[in-house]
């Protein structure tokens, strides 16, 4: 079968329309055209691997992939369900450690870009992976009460958050996600907080360049606060529903409509990169 075949079988199976989109969808094509060629990129487990899939379909096939299992180059041809996954490791051009991928790769700045998913993000990026409900068990925490969920921890999440130039932040966007103050700091990509609280005051010299994409729009800090703001919507997304979905006040002033995701990029995100919509048919739990 030709390629146009094998997508018109697909489309046909799944009920969807070449010229219609999903907002998952859009999500993955947004977070891939942040994706430079030539980029050394930290991946993270979930959303944050469809994307660096689709941009090495795409974009960017000269991009070093790095998962922090200790897998350095590979070309990924199905979709993983983890960085530990063996199918992340083909042909891969190193099958190391996980100290390998963070002491001799990140710590010496190769970290050009992270990818990176989450429970939570607060208003200034920062991250929470870890738990909800506080993160102490019953016995010792200060009201008596341990977490609610216990969430996949940080992997190496905080390790990039740390170490990367950029950060791109894929997820969600809920209002029990998208928080004023996270329960949890499990990685701080953003500024942290205000003047006096911010990644530098901790010690953290590198990164701070960050853009939030979630499946209703992208968002970028404020160069002088270092908050969050609309930055993109998505067509057939509001700005008001996206500052109704945020846990903080938005800025929705300056927001400007993405352009429509192409043929060929939702061909090869829906027949190459994850055609039995493991992530791509995932559902939000928002209020409409």
């Amino acid at each position: 079968m030709t390629a146009d075949q094998v997508y018109q079988d697909y489309l046909d199976r799944t009920g969807l329309k070449a010229e219609e989109f999903t907002l998952m969808e859009l999500l993955a094509v947004a977070t891939k055209r942040e994706i430079p060629n030539g980029a050394f990129v930290f991946v993270g487990t979930g959303l944050p691997l469809l994307s660096a899939m689709l941009a090495q379909h795409t974009d960017a096939p000269d991009m070093t992939m790095i998962l922090e299992a200790g897998t350095v180059g590979p070309t990924i041809k199905h979709l993983p369900i983890s960085v530990a996954d063996p199918r992340a490791a083909y042909q891969a051009s190193v099958l190391s450690t996980v100290a390998d991928a963070f002491g001799t790769i990140a710590c010496r700045g190769y970290c050009t870009l992270g990818l990176l998913g989450a429970a939570e993000c607060d208003m200034y990026g920062n991250l929470n992976s870890s738990a909800v409900g506080g993160y102490l068990p019953a016995g010792v925490s200060e009201n008596g009460h341990g977490p609610s969920t216990r969430l996949t921890g940080s992997g190496g999440a905080n390790n990039i958050a740390s170490l990367a130039d950029k950060v791109i932040v894929s997820m969600v966007h809920e209002k029990r996600r998208m928080v004023e103050k996270v329960e949890y700091l499990t990685s701080p990509c953003g500024m942290r907080g205000p003047k006096g609280e911010n990644r530098f005051d901790y010690g953290l010299f590198r990164g701070g360049n960050l853009v939030v994409i979630s499946d209703l729009g992208m968002l970028r800090p404020n160069q002088e606060s270092g908050i969050l703001e609309l930055d993109m919507y998505y067509p057939g997304v509001s700005p008001e529903l996206i500052k109704e979905n945020t846990g903080w006040s938005l800025n929705i002033e300056n927001a400007k409509e993405m352009k429509s995701p192409t043929f060929e990029e939702l061909r090869i995100l829906r027949t190459l990169v994850d055609p039995d919509r493991l992530f791509l048919g995932r559902k939000s739990k928002r209020k409409a």
